[in-house]
């Protein structure tokens, strides 16, 4: 539990410094994607310390690109 409050509390300190200089340069796109990708990190980092089983992305890769792999092979042979 402590572990999940570590993480969210350095999202928060990050947050803290870095989202007033892309305010304040208006940098309003850089400043929606940190955004986003300090919360997906934020949200990963406790999941995983939680213990939750988070799936694998290059799964879902392995799993969309293994079609054409097949096609390639065939292709070849």
């Amino acid at each position: 539990m402590w572990g999940a409050a570590f993480v969210l509390a350095t999202a928060a300190i990050i947050a803290w410094f870095e989202v007033p200089k892309l305010v304040r340069r208006r940098y309003h796109r850089e400043l929606v994607v940190f955004s986003l990708l300090l919360l997906l990190g934020a949200i990963a980092g406790t999941l995983k310390i939680l213990d939750v089983p988070v799936p694998n992305p290059g799964d879902w890769v392995k799993v969309i690109l293994s079609p054409f792999g097949e096609f390639l092979q065939k292709l070849f042979e």
